[in-house]
Order: C-alpha cells, then structure tokens, then sequence
C-alpha cells in the first residue's frame, strides 16, 4: 500500500475520543475524522486499531461510575467499525516493529503504528502523553494538537 500526501497513521489514542467525548483533545480528535469524513485525509492504521478502540469503549461502560450504558458503547463500537478505516496487518509489519520496540523503549502495540508510518512515508498523530514523550522528537510523529 502506497501512501498519498494526505495519509495519516491515527492511533487508538485519538481514535477513541471519536466516542468518548470527556477526554482531553476532543475537539482535535473530531477534526481529523472529519477532514477523514470529507475525503481530505486518509486514515489508516495497524490491525489492532479495530481492538484496542473497543477495548477502550467497553472499559467505558464498566465500573462504579460509567462514562458510557452498555447501549451508548455497542453503538459507539459500531460506529466506530463502520467508519472504514483502513488497517494493515501483514508479517512485515510486526516484524519492522520489533527493533523500535527496544530502540525507543515503547509497547510492540506502539511500535506497530510508528512502523506503519514509516513503511508509508507518512506522520503519524497520537494523543498518548508517554508514547510521545518517548518518540516525540521523530519527524514523523505528530501530537494531536500540532
């Protein structure tokens, strides 16, 4: 997969305030789907993008104090699934992922989209604080808010 100027790597980090609207960042996180929505952005992302999210949806709808009725997070899952991301997911990927997992001290899971932004020459935006702490200063990584 080649990728065009306007391809971005998203992370789950950014995508999960598509759906959980208390998060710091929401508003960034919104414009990007909609630059997504309104076809002047590709977003892609590793495999497990399509887990992680849902995760993350379902642990908001658990506990004490919800931020989410189970309802509100199957639809948000839904929503989410059926936004058509594009997600890579192929042997060389996990593979390019394993060095940058020891060189920049990050999860595989984190290393994977760092890879893939690397594989298609393109940034790759992320609204988790330790990940970009630790690769922040890489060209090709972006803070949401930037």
């Amino acid at each position: 997969m080649a990728a065009t100027a306007d391809t971005v790597v998203v992370d789950a980090s950014v995508a999960v305030k598509w759906h959980l609207r208390d998060e710091d960042y929401v508003q960034e996180a919104e414009r990007l789907l909609t630059r997504f929505s309104q076809g002047a952005v590709n977003l892609v992302a590793p495999d497990h993008i399509r887990y992680e999210v849902p995760a993350a949806i379902a642990v908001a709808t658990i506990g004490s104090q919800p931020r989410l009725t189970p309802r509100q997070g199957q639809s948000a899952i839904e929503e989410f699934l059926a936004l058509g991301l594009t997600t890579v997911g192929t042997d060389r990927l996990i593979l390019a992922a394993y060095p940058l997992v020891h060189q920049y001290a990050i999860a595989l899971y984190d290393a994977l989209y760092l890879a893939l932004a690397r594989q298609l020459g393109c940034s790759l935006v992320t609204a988790d604080r330790k990940l970009y702490q630790r690769i922040g200063r890489l060209p090709e990584v972006h803070w949401i808010r930037r």
